[in-house]
């Protein structure tokens, strides 16, 4: 594989993430060595060929033809490790598509879009569920019929690469944390909060699909099942009605009327204080309760497009954690350092999470 080019394929909802690699030789016997060369991010459209496009566009050095393509899949069911594409993976994992419905159709979409593009290429995928094969089996096994469970209704958690990425930037400033009891709070268009111990998972907040835990800018999070029966049953609303509005038009849009955090945390109107108020009280509860599970805590790690970016609603949220220890350095959360504590009791980080450089790696199971 040495000399030759990977490229990282990291589909969201709304956007397409691109990193090019170069893959050079490691030595005899070892895994080729990364060497980034360059990234792009774009709006996505509906079509996954114009996306590929304009993607390649983007890239400062075009890449027209990598020797490896790798794919972020949100939902891996109970498939674990990286894989190379195969038709019968590609079968398992439209099975699943009832189970991420806004990410799992259009990143599969953009996997059949690239294997026709680059049909030399060798592509694989990695998924946001492998992190969490270790959760506990308290945390794995949910309190439904064993016939449900059978179905395979259980939590799987998400965000993984994410959190792989958290854990691995902590871990070069401070390699206790491998050994230590973390709480990872990935906040951003999808937001949840993950247990680790020594450098496992534990628990998590997401559970069957990446609807539930924690409510997000648009998106419900957990919510209360006969509420849901209520609605199906008397305002005449159907699965898909409801499913459309859980994912859009719920979380602090519910409440607010948007989700935009950087319009929300300046906003008077009380409406806007309610959802950042009640979003800030959702993920500190959801931080000590994940803490509870592993019996202690060690590190508090921020990231996602809210959680690194904004240092307002970090202090609100670490100061309603007090009680923990948990204490920042205001100094340095307000410049968006990477360890923002006080010194004293947990520490705190603030990490940019690298998905596509997690994917990247994941390849070497399969190169």
């Amino acid at each position: 594989m040495t000399g030759r080019r990977l490229l990282a394929l990291n589909v969201g909802s709304t956007t397409l993430k691109g990193a090019a690699y170069a893959l050079e030789s490691a030595g005899a016997g070892a895994p080729p060595r990364l060497v980034e060369c360059n990234r792009a991010e774009i709006h996505t459209g509906p079509e996954p060929e114009e996306g590929l496009a304009a993607l390649l566009k983007t890239l400062s050095e075009p890449m027209q033809c990598p020797d490896v393509v790798v794919h972020r899949i949100v939902h891996g069911g109970d498939l674990g490790g990286a894989h190379e594409l195969n038709e019968d993976l590609l079968a398992k994992l439209d099975a699943l598509a009832p189970f991420a419905p806004l990410h799992q159709p259009i990143a599969l979409a953009f996997v059949r879009a690239a294997r026709v593009r680059w049909p030399q290429a060798r592509q694989g995928v990695a998924f946001d569920t492998d992190f969490h094969a270790s959760l506990a089996p308290w945390s794995r096994r949910l309190p439904i019929p064993e016939a449900w469970n059978t179905l395979g209704v259980r939590r799987y958690g998400f965000h993984g690469l994410a959190f792989a990425s958290a854990l691995r930037e902590v871990a070069a400033d401070d390699p206790s944390v491998l050994k230590g009891r973390v709480v990872l709070a990935h906040l951003g268009g999808g937001c949840s909060v993950c247990a680790v111990k020594d450098g496992r998972s534990h628990d998590t907040t997401m559970a069957l699909t990446p609807l539930g835990g924690i409510p997000g800018p648009t998106r419900s999070g957990d919510f209360d099942p006969g509420a849901l029966l209520y609605l199906l049953r008397q305002e005449g609303l159907d699965a898909d009605a409801v499913e459309d509005r859980l994912y859009h038009a719920a979380g602090l849009a519910g409440i607010a009327g948007h989700g935009d955090m950087r319009v929300l945390l300046t906003d008077p109107d009380p409406r806007a204080q309610l959802a950042v108020e009640l979003f800030t009280v959702r993920i500190a509860q959801s931080i000590a309760a994940m803490a509870t599970g592993i019996a202690g805590l060690d590190h508090v790690v921020f990231s996602g497009g809210i959680g690194h970016r904004s240092p307002i609603l970090r202090a609100g949220i670490v100061a309603r954690l007090g009680w923990l220890g948990l204490g920042l350095d205001t100094g340095q959360n307000d410049a968006g350092a990477t360890r923002i504590d006080s010194g004293i009791g947990p520490a705190i980080w603030n990490i940019a999470v690298d998905e596509e450089r997690e994917m990247a790696e994941s390849a070497a199971a399969w190169i």
